[in-house]
């Protein structure tokens, strides 16, 4: 128990009728009646469960919870001298809702038996009341603060739709997946039951990665963004989950929208590659080799960064020129940041050196060459003057004079010559 405190969790109740009540609960625990604090406690329990249910029939339009409560109400009506319904109550949110793990629910169920051990003589025992000892009350105290108290109403089957809808309207003033992650753990994530977050991760991949109609078109990249924020908070989980289920996780495509999505999702997350299936796996191979940017991008076929490079460079060079600059400065800091700079700086040398037009090494040396000026080595700076030595498109080109002095003066802080390349120095 150490390092919790039910004051601290007592502030941090949803309800603040809830909260009102809970007061007498933590009272009666300061002041050594643990009896009364576990009857009152249970209560309090009841009490929430009602709110919870108001809150998602009167907000959210949650007919389930309606009914449950209509049923409850039925139920209390019937008997009203007994408290069967509030058991009935416990017993039917945990069928009818995603409230309650089931440890949760086992638990509350324990709590009721205490309350009633706690209110009622037992004529069999030594003593006619049931005893609890401070570490008994602290314990059932703590879990109900958990299990329910401390928790938002929207565990209900409805949270799916609540939620992807609330984020779709929402997606204008989300503008950022820092934003996004901030709603989310403020509205939806804290203490959300995994069972309930396994099954919204379910929902989102199904809507990223396999539906293509105009609601999932809209709001592709929200979806695919609070698909990585849940990914992230439980990584170990959800790919065990992904694992379990690889026949359906795999079902998707074969549109592009969507299994564009998935790459960029694999990218970010490039073990899941192999927690597809192979029919998985083909679509999204598929995809990588209809877009040379895709498969820019998707080094998680590739068992590292070096591997990634050298398969890039075994393409060919007037293929691997229509990636986008984006992309290609995407690439060149990825291989910064993993040590490999130089087999990405080889891919822009060889794009620049197969230019087949004046224009098309014009706009390839501003994009491939300008931004790795500064990152040239000797080995990289020779393979460049080499292949421009070589193709006259390169050094014929009227803004050759005004862009070839700039490998000039890398090759003078490197130390490297460039007397002998007689196409290089026409251009000086």
């Amino acid at each position: 128990m150490t390092g919790f405190s039910i004051d601290l969790a007592a502030d941090r109740i949803i309800d603040p009728r809830t909260r009102a009540y809970f007061a007498e609960v933590t009272r009666s625990f300061s002041n050594e009646c643990y009896r009364s604090s576990l009857v009152m406690l249970w209560t309090v329990v009841v009490c929430d469960l009602v709110y919870k249910l108001q809150t998602l029939r009167d907000l959210y339009g949650d007919a389930s919870a309606g009914t449950l409560l209509d049923d409850v109400e039925a139920k209390r009506a019937a008997n009203q001298t007994s408290s069967e319904w509030e058991v009935f109550l416990l017993d039917e949110v945990s069928k009818r809702t995603k409230m309650l793990e089931v440890s949760e629910y086992a638990q509350l169920k324990h709590l009721q038996q205490l309350r009633h051990l706690s209110a009622h003589p037992v004529l069999s025992g030594t003593d006619l009341l049931f005893r609890p000892t401070k570490e008994d009350a602290r314990a059932q105290i703590r879990m109900a603060l958990e299990a329910l108290l401390m928790k938002p109403p929207l565990f209900s089957k409805k949270i799916i739709e609540t939620l992807v809808t609330d984020i779709a309207a929402s997606k204008a003033v989300l503008i950022s997946r820092d934003k996004l992650k901030s709603y989310l753990e403020a509205r939806y994530l804290p203490n959300m039951p995994i069972a309930t977050e396994s099954e919204l991760f379910r929902a989102l991949w199904k809507f990223t990665f396999k539906l293509n109609n105009p609601d999932t078109q809209a709001n592709r990249q929200i979806n695919l963004d609070t698909l990585s924020i849940l990914y992230g908070r439980n990584a170990v989980a959800m790919r065990a989950m992904i694992d379990a289920e690889r026949t359906a996780f795999s079902n998707v495509g074969p549109d592009a929208e969507p299994l564009d999505a998935l790459v960029a999702f694999l990218v970010e997350h490039s073990e899941l590659y192999d927690s597809l299936d192979p029919s998985g796996q083909i679509l999204v191979d598929g995809r990588l080799e209809a877009d040379v940017d895709l498969r820019v991008r998707g080094r998680f076929k590739a068992a590292n960064m070096a591997d990634h490079l050298t398969a890039l460079l075994g393409e060919e060079a007037n293929e691997l020129a229509k990636m986008s600059d984006e992309v290609w400065l995407e690439l060149l800091a990825d291989a910064e940041s993993e040590g490999e700079t130089d087999g990405a700086v080889r891919i822009g040398v060889k794009i620049y050196g197969a230019s087949g037009s004046y224009d098309a090494a014009d706009r390839r040396f501003s994009t491939f060459i300008e931004p790795v000026l500064a990152k040239l080595t000797t080995a990289t700076l020779v393979e460049l003057l080499d292949l421009i030595e070589v193709n006259q498109q390169t050094y014929g080109r009227g803004r050759a004079s005004y862009d070839h002095p700039k490998i000039e003066t890398v090759a003078g802080l490197l130390g490297v010559s460039t007397a002998s390349y007689r196409s290089y120095t026409k251009s000086l």
